[in-house]
């Protein structure tokens, strides 16, 4: 009796981060660039160096977002679309100490999305 169950997990459709062409791992390697970015724009000396920090970023985030959403990971897009629009908005400050302040909230919301990817998946 306990093949049934079996055969019906066997016989399931993959999650759709799983399922080929979702383009999951382009998606983790966007957050990863993402990443890279948001850490340079606030170690940035300048506002030139911090806006274009944050313009990398916010380019990285709405690939992420998209990919995130196309396979079915709905909160972690929410998370990473909130930071991309953080990002967006540090490359309109008007100095590199406002840049850093609001890349750092971006930091945190891209963590959130990463520690949530990490801990369960697009679950």
């Amino acid at each position: 009796m306990r093949a049934a169950p079996l055969l019906l997990l066997l016989l399931a459709p993959p999650a759709a981060a799983q399922a080929p062409r979702c383009g999951y791992g382009g998606g983790l390697e966007a957050l990863r660039t993402a990443e890279r970015a948001l850490r340079g724009g606030g170690a940035a000396p300048d506002l030139p160096g911090g806006r274009a920090a944050a313009e990398a970023a916010a380019g990285a985030l709405s690939e992420a977002t998209s990919v995130l959403a196309g396979c079915g990971c709905a909160r972690a897009a929410e998370l990473t679309q909130e930071a991309g629009w953080l990002a967006e908005q540090a490359a309109f400050e008007s100095t590199a100490e406002r840049i850093r302040t609001v890349l750092d909230r971006a930091r945190l919301s891209l963590g959130l999305a990463r520690e949530r990817l990490d801990r369960r998946g697009c679950g």
